[in-house]
């Protein structure tokens, strides 16, 4: 029963994260709109593409999550978490290359977010009769 709580808790609290950092992307919010200037100036992406098929990419993470986990499928799961700990790799890296002046507190949540990812990618997978 620990295991269930503990993957509920681990999936709603990065669905939240996700939806939290998809939320101004999508809407085209000023700071957001600002920090893919950064990175297109760094890199020469387009900016509103890269702001949104990032936010997109952040959403399709989320329900991938609640897809796993509603219908417990650790296939998926596992897809999902590596999903995220792409994506955290590739924040951490933009946020330190691409800015002029990175936001600490967004790469430690990357960091925190890829270790929670390799965790998870690491724990074996489980069936009725043991592990797999």
């Amino acid at each position: 029963m620990n295991v269930i709580k503990e993957n509920i808790l681990n999936a709603i609290t990065i669905i939240i994260i996700m939806v939290f950092f998809a939320f101004p992307k999508l809407t085209g919010m000023p700071r957001s709109i600002e920090g893919f200037k950064q990175i297109e100036i760094a890199l020469g992406i387009p900016a509103t593409f890269f702001r949104i098929f990032t936010g997109i990419s952040e959403v399709a993470l989320a329900v991938l999550l609640i897809f796993a986990f509603v219908y417990e499928k650790q296939t998926l799961e596992k897809i999902a978490f590596a999903f995220l700990l792409i994506t955290m790799l590739s924040a951490i890296l933009l946020e330190l290359l691409a800015r002029p002046e990175p936001k600490l507190i967004l790469v430690a949540i990357a960091v925190f977010l890829a270790i929670g990812a390799t965790y998870k990618l690491n724990k074996p997978i489980t069936t009725k009769h043991g592990i797999q």
